[in-house]
């Protein structure tokens, strides 16, 4: 595991760019955020008998989290694409829990070891973003593994 801190006085001094619902680009660098899943950007699903843009809504989530606080992020991986794969916050809150925790994403345990699940139970309960409603909402993996990303 890579423990390689990279602290920032805010985000508006240094160049951050929200990519989709789990991944931002901070000053170039394309980082993966880690622990969690969320839809990609183009991504719709069924809830209520409705289609929605929830890529677009996670999208938006993500950039209301960040503004939120400083960023910081602590690198713990690169992913099979060379992505540097980071834990971070805004200010004292976990990105990733916010986001499962909002119903914005899915916890994904085999990397997160398990931080994430109690978030993913409580937006469940709560029936809070990909959980509203009757929601039809496809995991992310499956929709970019049948290539409609």
């Amino acid at each position: 595991m890579i423990l390689i801190a990279l602290l920032l006085p805010s985000p508006a001094l240094a160049a951050v760019q929200v990519v989709d619902g789990d991944t931002i680009r901070l000053d170039g660098e394309r980082i993966r955020l880690w622990g969690f899943d969320a839809p990609e950007r183009g991504q719709t699903c069924m809830i209520d008998g409705r289609e929605r843009a929830i890529g677009a809504e996670a999208t938006e989530g993500l950039t209301a989290i960040l503004a939120g606080g400083e960023l910081s992020c602590r690198t713990r991986d690169r992913d099979r694409y060379g992505r540097t794969v980071a834990e971070c916050w805004a200010g004292r809150q976990s990105i990733g829990d916010a986001m499962v925790r909002s119903g914005w994403a899915w916890a994904l345990p085999r990397y997160s070891r398990n931080a994430y699940l109690p978030a993913q139970e409580e937006a469940e309960r709560a029936k809070r973003g990909v959980w509203a409603g009757d929601a039809n909402c496809e995991a992310p993996a499956r929709f970019r593994q049948e290539g409609r990303h």
